[in-house]
């Protein structure tokens, strides 16, 4: 007689083990339990009936066959995500999807939208899965068991499913609005619809992606481990074997990968750097650096020196936008040394200035570049319109990096250039008769002003040396920025401190903003030397710091901004990414908003000049016909 077989320990026939004993992934269809339940007080293997449809009989097919079937069926995409994914994990990714879909300084691209939800919901859906594990290792601490029938699961399940549903859907549209909003602030119109859409589902494949490479990596990482331990029997000894290969593929990867790459983007940049814009020709006047008689040849400068020297107004534009007398502006530039010299190059800025006698002018305007060399025309001709021509502008180029590149990899280079340019011109300067030699401003535009203000050791120290300055869009990173902020008046917003009484230091976060706080006081009389800090409220690049990803900043605390949207709310990780993105077309929304700075340099300027017979009706003539004269910007 036959030994009968228990086969109720086994899966059915292609299911996974894990699958058929019912676990988290929740793979194993509603009611199977039940169905066990009944099969096993019964003794009996449960059957379904099929219909032969060629012959007209019935066929009884046991369960597990049709189980199977069905498992297989269900073999997706989501299958394999879920199949080990953490319930606490997958219900934390959904909180961070909601969170990144808040609004935040600018309207968002879809591959905003795309960088916004990934990042947020892998943060959150490792959050959750700790906080899960930590709530089953309690439970299993304190022996801890929860019982409920078949139906009230259900009805649990799709109450949550119901809850999930009708958040999702109210974020959704609550966020669509928010960027409307945003939009209207900033004056820059989106397709809020098709770009929510697509950058949301875009985010969520990203995210999946991501896991599951981050799934592969941790396979990986177990089996390196497992093999090291074969080896290797003591456990303290085989940990330290394998961190030392993890440390050392690490090292690798940094060496051969990310230098490569940077030094492939490096090499393209300067590439870029020795091609004039098209459109752009070599100077005819002395007074400009590569022009005749210059120390420094047209192809030297580099593509952005080329572009500074070949723009700006004329003394016949000049004089005829603001009616009165004007000479020829003296522009000095070098560019970047092959060897990187800074202290060549800020010589050979100084000998062009002493070439065209820039010292004999009334204003000598140090200007810091941007990474590869850019120079802000607003600020640049706003001075020289101002002055009625009556002023010479100093720079150089200190990367052959975009910002976004010398920001990432290179943020020494700034500072050091701008120090060497800086102890240049103003020891040489320092020398000269008081009483004759031009006023002295120093200026620079995002990471311009970052390596600009390294040239002072405070702002005691900057007012020491300098007739006044404008710094427009600091980084929030940038060292005397960071200190005046924090020792501002009690009571004055981030976005706007007011330093002491506002008599030698201001915070502008507009042209209203000149002589007057946040909430309207006026300040006194603006003492010299005048140091102006210009800043939007809606600008990524000055309030973007690493501490978002942790803190709450005050200017969102505050809700004092004059451009953003009024319920831009906080979230940690979440708006460290979407300040982050907003960085990327800081510079694509209308002047007066992000970190498109324009028109109102020339009302901060002529503050600072102290140039009261220029008129209102002038300044806006100014604001009219400047942009006429700017050439390469590409």
């Amino acid at each position: 007689m036959s030994e009968a077989r228990d086969n109720s320990d086994l899966p059915a026939a292609g299911v996974p083990r894990e699958a058929a004993s019912g676990d988290e992934t929740g793979l194993v269809p509603h009611g199977a339990q039940d169905r066990e339940s009944d099969v096993a007080r019964s003794g009996q293997p449960e059957v379904t009936e099929h219909r032969d449809p060629g012959q007209g009989a019935t066929v009884i097919a046991p369960l597990e066959r049709v189980e199977e079937e069905w498992v297989i069926a269900e073999r997706t995409l989501a299958r394999y995500v879920l199949r080990h994914a953490s319930v606490g994990g997958l219900l934390g990714s959904l909180f961070g999807f909601w969170t990144a879909l808040s609004p935040s300084l600018i309207p968002r691209t879809w591959w905003m939208i795309l960088i916004n939800v990934a990042m947020s919901m892998l943060f959150a859906y490792g959050v959750g899965h700790l906080i899960g594990y930590l709530l089953r290792r309690f439970s299993a601490l304190i022996d801890l068991q929860i019982t409920a029938s078949a139906r009230a699961v259900r009805i649990i399940r799709w109450l949550g499913y119901a809850v999930v549903l009708a958040v999702t859907v109210s974020v959704w549209f609550w966020a669509i609005q928010q960027q409307r909003d945003v939009s209207r602030t900033v004056n820059l119109q989106r397709h809020f619809w098709l770009t929510q859409i697509f950058g949301a589902l875009t985010g969520i494949l990203a995210f999946v992606a991501v896991l599951l490479l981050i799934r592969t990596i941790s396979h990986g990482l177990r089996r390196l481990y497992s093999g090291v331990h074969r080896f290797i029997t003591q456990p303290v000894l085989a940990t330290s074997v394998f961190v030392i290969a993890l440390v050392l593929a690490l090292l690798a990867t940094n060496n051969v990968v990310v230098r490569t790459a940077a030094n492939a983007v490096a090499h393209q940049m300067e590439t870029v750097n020795r091609r004039t814009t098209e459109g752009v020709h070599r100077p005819t006047s002395p007074l400009r650096s590569g022009g005749p008689g210059s120390t420094r040849s047209w192809a030297s400068l580099g593509r952005k020196g080329q572009d500074f020297v070949a723009s700006g107004p004329t003394a016949a534009q000049i004089a005829g936008t603001t009616g009165k007398p004007a000479i020829e502006p003296i522009r000095a530039y070098a560019g970047l040394p092959a060897d990187r010299d800074f202290a060549e190059a800020a010589r050979a800025v100084l000998a062009e200035l002493i070439r065209t006698r820039a010292f004999d002018r009334k204003v000598l305007v140090i200007y810091n570049t941007t990474g590869s060399g850019w120079v802000e025309e607003w600020s640049v001709s706003a001075v020289e319109y101002l002055t009625g021509g009556d002023c010479a502008t100093a720079s150089m180029q200190y990367s052959y990096l975009g910002s976004p590149g010398a920001f990432l990899l290179d943020r020494e280079s700034p500072k050091e250039g701008a120090r060497a340019l800086f102890r240049v011109i103003h020891d040489y300067w320092a020398t000269l008769d008081p009483a004759h030699r031009p006023k002295l401003y120093t200026s620079g535009v995002s990471l311009g002003a970052y390596g600009g203000q390294s040239a002072f050791k405070d702002a005691d120290d900057m007012m020491a040396k300098v007739d006044g300055a404008v710094w427009v869009g600091s980084p929030g990173i940038t060292p005397i920025w960071e200190s005046l902020t924090d020792a501002r008046r009690q009571g004055s917003p981030e976005i706007a401190p007011v330093i002491g009484s506002g008599s030698h230091i201001r915070f502008i976060p507009g042209i209203r903003y000149i002589d007057r706080d946040r909430w309207g006081a006026r300040y006194p009389a603006w003492k010299g030397p005048r140091i102006a800090y210009v800043q939007h409220s809606s600008d990524p690049v000055t309030w973007w710091q690493p501490d978002l990803i942790w803190r709450e900043p005050d200017w969102i605390r505050e809700r004092a901004g004059i451009d953003t949207n009024p319920r831009i709310s906080w979230s940690p990780w979440s708006t460290f990414w979407q300040v982050t993105a907003d960085m990327a077309i800081a510079v694509s929304v209308p002047g007066g908003h992000g970190h498109s700075y324009h028109q109102e340099l020339i009302w901060v300027w002529s503050s600072v000049l102290g140039t009261d017979q220029i008129t209102e009706g002038q300044k806006q003539s100014i604001a009219k016909d400047l942009p006429k004269s700017i050439k390469g910007t590409d």
